[in-house]
């Protein structure tokens, strides 16, 4: 990730807020934008377009807003429910790249991170199998969250080599990162 501040949010970045529902949006920069998501500060002119694309629409699912990135000509919209930035068929260390996640997952009992998923009231889940994306699922959204109990209660053949990375913004805009390996019930 790019973080010459020259190029951070530098005076031709804009990026636009819109909370759902929209009934305003703002214009934001520097230290309040950092607050919302702070990978949303590392975007610059430069930023590869994959990498645009999948960081603003996982901001737009975790934060619940609309976002509109200008710079440079270019110029990227995420909603909060659109299927854009998805990183389905991708290898899991592009995929978690392309997302600028920081760091090292926080490991998980599968019981105890299924417990967490089922009352994330908003995050991502990346279903991870055989070292790519099988499935991005946006834990706000209620028609993503159907299959969440088939992934995290019944699970799939233990010899499917299945991961579940899961992340969340807390206040302040910093990232929580979770990593679980699912089973079937009765499976030790």
């Amino acid at each position: 990730m790019d973080s010459h501040p020259a190029q951070q949010g530098g005076p031709s970045t804009h990026l636009t807020v819109a909370f759902y529902p929209p009934q305003w949006a703002a214009e934001m920069r520097g230290a309040a934008l950092g607050r919302l998501d702070a990978r949303l500060l590392h975007l610059h002119a430069r930023t590869p377009p994959d990498t645009l694309g999948a960081v603003l629409h996982d901001s737009a699912r975790l934060l619940g807003a609309h976002l509109t990135y200008r710079c440079a000509g270019r110029q990227v919209r995420a909603s909060p429910w659109s299927d854009g930035g998805t990183l389905r068929g991708v290898p899991l260390e592009l995929a978690r790249h392309a997302l600028m996640l920081p760091g090292t997952p926080r490991p998980q009992a599968p019981a105890a991170l299924g417990r967490a998923l089922l009352n994330w009231t908003n995050g991502t889940l990346l279903v991870v199998q055989a070292g790519q994306v099988r499935e991005q699922l946006n834990l706000a959204d209620e028609l993503d969250r159907l299959p969440l109990p088939q992934w995290l209660e019944q699970g799939l053949d233990p010899h499917a080599r299945v991961t579940l990375h899961a992340h969340r913004l807390h206040p302040g805009g910093q990232l929580e990162q979770w990593l679980g390996r699912p089973r079937r019930s009765g499976h030790p």
